[in-house]
């Protein structure tokens, strides 16, 4: 008897779960902070116009362990956090809405892409007057950045909702909250966790202007003041590099291991 694994497939399969990768985006990175160091090193560009990495990884650590440097993340992770589940409260039943009725998604998502396309400094600015500046217009801000993605993607998720389900649950009599658990949530969560995902960059992407414009305690404000000349440019580049390991965290650790999780969950 032949074993399955010995076969040419089984054997080349074994082989490649021996085998340990370099995660390619680990090699990306180290081609453009090896970049970074050598042309720094290299006098090609002034180290006041451009530090080298290793001042700045450095000062990353150091700012690592500054209570108030983590205070000011800290404040602007939560101004995301919230703005992005206010903003899913809001869509979740929307996108529902839109997706299940055509007529409703033919009179509401023409005018939200229209919104969606103006642009965010000058809603900022129509915030701030309303609410005035601080946390709650940051908060805003960031609900109103991740609404769009979140939309979309829940929108499209019920759309391709497979209309058999829906008959096989009318004909085993199955009511609407059984259906919205079984049927809908199931089908649209993948869809909506790839719509968090993306408002969660998109957010982050915007959060130096709201912070600027907003008067909010921030890593924006942080980043601010040291290009502007209260802090090295060191200082800067790291907050910004701070900005980019949290989202890159994020992404791999939070919503990529809950992708995985979820990537069979379909009824």
């Amino acid at each position: 008897m032949r074993l399955p694994f010995l076969s040419s497939g089984g054997f080349h399969r074994v082989r490649q779960k021996g085998r340990k990768h370099i995660p390619t985006w680990l090699v990306s990175f180290s081609l453009i902070f090896g970049l970074w160091e050598i042309v720094s090193l290299l006098g090609v560009i002034p180290p006041d116009k451009l530090p080298p990495l290793h001042a700045v990884v450095l000062t990353f650590v150091q700012l690592g362990g500054t209570p108030t440097f983590l205070t000011r993340v800290g404040q602007s992770f939560v101004n995301v956090a919230f703005g992005i589940a206010l903003s899913l409260v809001v869509v979740l039943p929307l996108g529902l809405l839109v997706g299940l009725r055509s007529q409703l998604d033919q009179a509401l998502t023409p005018v939200i892409m229209l919104v969606g396309a103006l642009p965010d400094l000058a809603i900022l600015t129509l915030l701030i007057s309303v609410v005035g500046p601080g946390n709650v217009a940051a908060i805003a801000i960031s609900a109103f950045s991740a609404f769009f993605p979140i939309y979309f993607t829940i929108r499209q998720g019920v759309t391709e909702i497979p209309a058999d389900y829906f008959h096989v649950a009318s004909i085993f009599k199955a009511g609407k909250l059984q259906t919205f658990t079984d049927i809908i949530m199931p089908s649209i969560f993948p869809s909506m966790l790839t719509g968090l995902r993306l408002s969660f960059e998109f957010a982050w992407n915007v959060l130096l202007a709201v912070e600027l414009i907003a008067s909010v305690a921030g890593i924006g404000s942080f980043i601010s003041s040291s290009l502007g000349g209260q802090h090295s440019l060191t200082y800067g580049l790291a907050a910004i590099m701070t900005v980019g390991f949290v989202t890159l965290l994020m992404d791999r650790a939070f919503f990529g291991r809950l992708e995985r999780r979820i990537k069979r969950w379909r009824p």
